[in-house]
């Protein structure tokens, strides 16, 4: 029987704690863990600027999910990433109710914490990456008993209500759009958007996406919301669809009194590209706003957005539309010079209600035709553009430069016009196909690969840049080749755990791993040099046993499905047929479970409970599925899919050993994945010294890694202050809050107890006590009080000491419900002798520790750390 492939094991435990993670995928046999590579912001090429490069939608995207793609956004050549809105929305699940917040601060979500988005941004900042993020400031939850309390008085908004009329700019920015409009007019409103700005800015986010921002009124119109928000330092850009109404013309003035204070979308444009594509043909214009007078460094373009792809029909929708057509709709809108672009990750599920927040999107911006477009982007950064329609194609070229070719349709042989005769003649290497293309001064000829999209040009004083194929990753065979790459280098040098550095050419292949054991890491070092820089960067590959198995978990318990079926599938390889395999119930956890074979462990799965109905099936429109990334995974009752930590069943402790005597020994070992709320040191204890590690956090003078952050914030409300360490110190001295789970495990189950207990059968010798006990009387009892935190509804008292092991017989006496504490929690209280020196609480299965209860009587809360027990007040 093979092993759970968990990530407990001790190669991956660590990993789990590093910065970022690697998810492209690799071979069969190999599945990427972090990604330890030397991060250099010069790797990249990235702009200085958000304006300058293009951006990627990680639309619903978690933080961490972001986190770990970094290396391959920057490899992608996207500066910059935008984020949903880190407001806390007014429910859960689906993606529109981020859009319904209930008021201007960082929330906790399905996105994650402000811990994490800090942590996002923090990291980002290493590859040279801005991070953007969606605010909704023109309205906040219909629900207005619950947000916050100093926006609730009716002087801060609007009263016209809804039924707008779209060609009157007076009821668009007072009307509502589904919610109560906020008067963003009012200086308390701005203030309290402004303080957002600021908190936004503290954790690292260097950019604003202002949602509805048509709805919002310019300084003309009297609002001077604009002016008030935009003065932070931040890059903003507003979501305005169509225009400042639905006027043909007519509302240009008002556009450019937009981008006084914000870069604008031009939707119409993005409309025109993605039609034109769909149909087969090449569009005629190379702008929509732009031509009517705003400035282009001022105007961010797309191919589709999340409006056009989460409304299901409505907003000019592109969720029936190939991906291929919106890439090379986006192709000619990156490609272009001023303006910025943004490239949208597409969710799994097209269907409005089906998109959910946390679902990690499309990873197809790491495509070449994606990738190389933003490459050229970057690359011809400031040189003038000129665009034409040429033979069916868009061709836009860039003076001094290259050009970019989009064939309407299909692929093929193409001769174009070279647009003012902008690309530089020569001959080119397409960086999509590797095709040659050859450019005079007038026109440009070659064959256009499958994609439809060719990108030439060359790099102009090229930086060095090293890397290995493929990157940090762990491998299952006795042996693992490398290939180690090298570009525009003099000198390549590559070393093997801090070894002497060796020389390489591009394409060279080195093995790793021969007779090393299981878990052990090799560190791969390679740097390269030119007259314009220099390179280095650090690979870790770790062997892991071919013996352990890939599974994914599936928790019914509210889908409630009768069957639960996995299809499975990369390319063209399934696990079987639709619906896929039936999933298995496994009674240690309560979770319906599956293997995954090796072929399939960077797949994708649709989970369904055998029928067609989209209803019971998940996604609900099928393809694509929910990528599974080479690991263990668990589709949660919240309609999430995360990393699952297997946990360890906790083994019965009925059976009896026939000698054993009632030890007083502790659990050595906390669970597997899990974390001890409190113990911020990660010593197993919670003592004063996590009280300590909180404040010299708080201070910035030590750092925490991931689980110490959980440990460390009890009251699990995103972030770590000093209301942390106040409850970790009323825990201390056995005055626990309700507010703190302190003691308590998170990510795994509480520790298995040990398993030496109560004897059923007498030792052959009988102990021989020093006095013989006698008949105790009421006075020679203590009264012993229980708080059933476990929830065990009944509760035995099994006691004993040294001298006399006969005292009761397992599982002991029934203690007697006395009462129900403030908690709502059942205590139970009971008379033991005075010469007892240890209990055990049990309901005959699970069971305390051996507890030592000499001295007084005692009261001891269930569930803390370690038995926690104290002299009755």
């Amino acid at each position: 029987m093979k092993k759970d492939k968990r990530i407990i094991s001790a190669a991956l435990a660590a990993s789990m704690l590093l910065p970022c993670f690697a998810t492209a995928a690799v071979s069969a046999n190999a599945a990427v863990v972090s990604d330890e590579n030397s991060v250099s912001v010069g790797d990249y090429d990235l702009m200085d600027n958000i304006q300058d490069g293009v951006i990627l939608h990680c639309f619903n995207w978690k933080y961490n999910d972001i986190k770990a793609e970094l290396n391959n956004i920057a490899e992608a050549g996207f500066t910059t990433i935008q984020t949903s809105p880190a407001q806390p929305g007014s429910g859960t699940g689906t993606w529109w109710w981020l859009y319904q917040p209930l008021g201007f601060y960082i929330g906790t979500s399905e996105l994650g914490t402000k811990a994490e988005l800090e942590s996002l941004c923090k990291e980002a900042e290493n590859y040279g990456i801005k991070v953007i993020v969606d605010v909704v400031a023109n309205h906040l939850a219909g629900d207005h008993s619950r947000i916050e309390e100093d926006l609730k008085p009716s002087k801060y908004w609007h009263t016209f209500g809804g039924g707008i009329d779209w060609k009157n700019r007076w009821q668009v920015t007072h009307g509502e759009i589904g919610m109560p409009d906020i008067a963003t007019e009012n200086s308390y409103v701005q203030q309290k958007v402004g303080k957002y700005m600021q908190e936004l800015k503290s954790v690292g986010v260097d950019g604003i996406r202002w949602d509805a921002a048509k709805h919002i009124g310019v300084p003309s119109e009297g609002d001077n919301f604009w002016s008030s928000v935009t003065k932070y330092g931040l890059y903003n850009y507003g979501e305005i669809l169509t225009g400042p109404d639905d006027r043909e013309t007519g509302n240009e003035d008002i556009m450019k009194e937009y981008t006084d204070y914000i870069t604008v979308t031009d939707s119409n444009y993005g409309k025109a590209l993605r039609d034109s594509f769909n149909s087969g043909d090449a569009p005629d214009s190379s702008g929509n706003w732009c031509d009517r007078g705003i400035s282009r460094d001022k105007l961010i373009y797309w191919a589709e957005s999340h409006d056009t792809w989460s409304n299901n029909k409505d907003w000019g929708y592109s969720n029936d539309m190939s991906q291929n057509v919106i890439d090379r709709a986006y192709a000619v809108a990156a490609s272009q010079n001023e303006v910025t672009a943004l490239y949208f990750s597409r969710p799994s599920s097209k269907i409005k209600d089906n998109i959910k927040i946390g679902e990690k999107g499309s990873t197809h911006f790491t495509s070449s035709e994606v990738a190389e477009v933003n490459k050229f982007h970057n690359a011809m950064n400031g040189k003038a553009d000129c665009y034409k329609k040429s033979n069916d194609c868009s061709v836009i070229t860039r003076k001094d430069g290259g050009a970019v070719i989009v064939k309407g349709s299909g692929s093929g042989n193409v001769s174009v016009e070279n647009g003012g005769g902008y690309a530089k003649p020569g001959t080119y290497v397409d960086k999509i196909s590797g095709n040659t293309f050859t450019v005079t001064s007038s026109s440009i000829s070659g064959k256009v690969g499958s994609s439809g999209i060719a990108v030439i040009y060359e790099e102009e004083n090229p930086k060095p840049k090293v890397s290995v194929t493929p990157g940090s990753s762990t491998y299952e065979t006795e042996t693992y080749t490398l290939t180690l790459n090298t570009k525009n280098a003099e000198n390549s040098q590559y070393s093997v755990d801090g070894g002497k550095y060796q020389s390489f050419t591009d394409g060279t292949k080195i093995t790793i791993g021969a007779g090393l054991a299981y878990g052990t890491k090799t560190t791969i070092n390679v740097k390269a040099s030119n007259a314009n820089g220099s390179a280095d960067k650090t690979y870790i590959y770790t062997k892991v046993d071919p013996t352990l198995t890939q599974k994914i978990y599936f928790d019914n318990s509210s889908y409630n499905w009768s069957n639960i079926y996995a299809y499975i599938y990369s390319d063209a390889v399934s696990n079987a047929k639709w619906p896929g395999e039936k999933m298995t119930l496994d009674s240690s956890t309560g979770y319906y479970v599956i293997e995954v074979s090796d072929s399939l462990a960077n797949g994708a799965v649709i989970f369904s409970d055998g029928t067609n109905s989209a209803s019971k099936r998940y996604p609900a429109d099928a393809k694509p599925g929910l990528n599974l990334n080479g690991a263990t995974k668990i589709f949660k009752a919240n309609h999430t899919f995360e990393d699952y930590n297997t946990p360890v069943p906790t083994q019965s402790t009925t059976a009896q050993p026939t000698t054993a005597k009632p030890t007083t020994a502790q659990p050595t070992t906390s669970p597997a994945e899990s974390v001890l709320i409190g113990d911020t040191n990660q010593d197993g204890k919670i003592t004063i010294s996590d009280v300590t590690e909180i404040q010299l956090y708080i201070n910035e003078m030590i750092t925490f890694n991931q689980k110490q952050k959980i440990a460390a914030d009890v009251d699990e409300d995103g972030s770590v202050d000093i209301r942390d360490a106040t409850y970790i110190m009323l825990y201390i001295v056995n005055q626990p809050s309700s507010e703190a789970k302190v003691g308590q495990y998170k990510g795994g189950i509480a520790p298995t107890q040990p398993t030496t207990v109560k004897p059923t059968t007498q030792p052959t010798t009988a102990p021989t006590p020093t006095t013989q006990p006698t008949t105790s009387s009421v006075s020679d009892k203590y009264t012993m009080t229980f708080t059933d935190n476990y929830n065990w509804g009944n509760v035995n008292c099994y006691y004993w000491s040294d001298s006399n092991t006969k005292m009761t017989s397992w599982p002991g006496k029934s203690m007697t419900k006395s009462t129900t504490n403030e908690l709502g929690q059942s205590v139970y209280t009971i008379d033991i002798p005075s010469d007892a020196t240890y209990v055990i609480f049990n309901n005959g299965s699970s069971q305390t520790v051996d507890i030592p209860v000499t001295g007084s009587a005692k009261f001891y809360i269930s569930g803390s750390s370690n038995g926690k027990y104290t002299v009755n007040n």
